[in-house]
């Protein structure tokens, strides 16, 4: 079975799907980029390292990594550390690729970016809590 997108461009011979979607949130954290930085990575130290493969790490800066998910689809993960006047701004973007992401897309009619779209947030959410809670009052 080929898979073929709407314009009719057969997608069968292809070892990724090339349309990047990209789902982006953004959470203010009263934490410093350092303090930030130290709970991504060590979130990263506890979590399974098959999953998840480092792409780029700038310290205080920017991590980008390529993650699992379910279904075998594969994400670039990015965090971008945006430091403000008053708190640091983190970034949060993923994009998923390959056919199976291609399919599960056009089947949900992109519906299945919601799941992805409240990952982040959950994520965002988690690493605000712990750099805000372990920080002195």
């Amino acid at each position: 079975m080929s898979a073929t997108l709407a314009d009719g461009t057969d997608l069968s011979d292809r070892s990724h799907y090339n349309a990047v979607v990209t789902i982006e949130k953004a959470f203010a954290i009263n934490g410093t980029p350092q303090a930030i930085w130290l709970a991504l990575t060590g979130d990263l130290e506890l979590g399974d390292t098959s999953r998840y493969e480092i792409e780029r790490a700038i310290a205080n800066d920017s991590l980008s990594l390529w993650i699992q998910l379910q279904g075998g689809i594969r994400a670039r993960l990015t965090y971008k550390l945006i430091p403000r006047a008053e708190h640091t701004e983190v970034v949060a973007t993923m994009e998923p690729e390959g056919i199976r992401y291609a399919v599960l897309r056009f089947i949900t009619i992109g519906r299945a970016d919601t799941n992805y779209e409240i990952a982040l947030v959950e994520g965002l959410a988690n690493l605000k809590r712990a750099v805000e809670t372990a920080q002195p009052a």
